[in-house]
Order: structure tokens, then C-alpha cells, then sequence
């Protein structure tokens, strides 16, 4: 005998999108799962660093604050990509990886829809130059994120269109 849905304790979901860990990671939440052995809730998200590696979390502590590192903070805190200073390079690989997974979702290849995102800066020798080529790189990767942002919001606008047209 299997348990319905109305026998499963309710999932408090955890909402989708852009998160800074407390330490300065940063997470991309993609959905709230369910353990089959605890049927306890579970966020699943994806590191946007390093291997990009996929994580589950119980939904009840991703969402928690408390007192992490000597201070009180949420454990994890959700960014809007639209808002936020593209000042160093985890943040703005973040925001690019998210970014074209959200546009991946509905479809849309970054890339060729707008450009690729300018590229990391290899010739910075490090003495803080006046128009350094990571200040026209961060200036560039602002540039990209709202255009890509812009982008998005349009196609999403579209297919909500089309779907309450249908």
C-alpha cells in the first residue's frame, strides 16, 4: 500500500534562485525534494563554483539563521542577480551561471541570443593601474547581466502570454 499525498508531511519549499551562503559561496536552489527514506523536505541546489556540484540540504536548515561565525545571520541568503555589484570574480561567475540556466529553462541560449559574457582578464599586472582591465571587464560583465536580465524578463513575459492566451 503506497501513502498518498494527503499522508505525506507538508514540504515547505524553498524558493528557486540566486543564494550566498554565509562563508561567501555562492548556490543556485533549483527545486525542494523529498527524502524517500524520512520523507523529510529537502533543498536541492547546485554550487556555482568549482565543479558546479549538485547538493540536497534539509529544507529546514538551508532556510535557518543562526549564530554562524560568532554573529546571527540566515545560513544562506537569497540575491536577486539583477541588483547586485558584479565587483569580484565568484560573484560574477555566479551571475553568469545562473543566469544561463535560468535562460536554459525557458529555452534560450545566452550565448546566441545576446553575446557571451566578456572574458576574465589575463594581462592585470597587479599594481592597481588607473583603467585597469578588471574595471572594464566588471564594467562589460554589468553590462551583460543586464541585458541578459532584460532578456529573460522579456521571454518570460512572452510565454506567460502565449500560456494565458492558449
Amino acid at each position: 500500500m503506497s501513502a498518498s499525498d494527503t499522508d505525506l508531511p507538508p514540504l515547505l519549499p524553498t524558493p528557486p534562485g540566486l543564494y550566498r551562503h554565509y562563508k561567501g559561496g555562492w548556490y543556485e536552489v533549483l527545486d525542494t525534494v523529498r527524502c524517500s527514506e524520512t520523507l523529510q523536505g529537502m533543498t536541492l541546489y547546485r554550487a556555482l563554483y568549482g565543479g558546479f556540484g549538485l547538493w540536497v540540504r534539509p529544507a529546514a536548515m538551508f532556510g535557518e539563521s543562526g549564530v554562524f561565525e560568532g554573529r546571527a545571520q540566515p545560513r544562506f541568503v537569497r540575491r536577486d542577480p539583477a541588483g547586485l555589484l558584479l565587483a569580484d570574480l565568484p560573484t560574477a561567475r555566479a551571475v553568469v551561471a545562473h543566469l544561463r540556466a535560468q535562460a536554459h529553462q525557458r529555452g534560450l541560449d545566452l550565448d546566441t541570443a545576446l553575446r557571451r559574457p566578456p572574458p576574465e582578464p589575463t594581462t592585470c599586472c597587479g599594481r592597481g593601474c588607473n583603467g585597469c582591465v578588471w574595471e572594464g571587464f566588471y564594467t562589460a560583465i554589468h553590462h551583460w547581466r543586464d541585458d541578459a536580465c532584460a532578456l529573460l524578463t522579456a521571454h518570460g513575459d512572452r510565454a506567460g502570454h502565449a500560456a494565458a492566451a492558449a
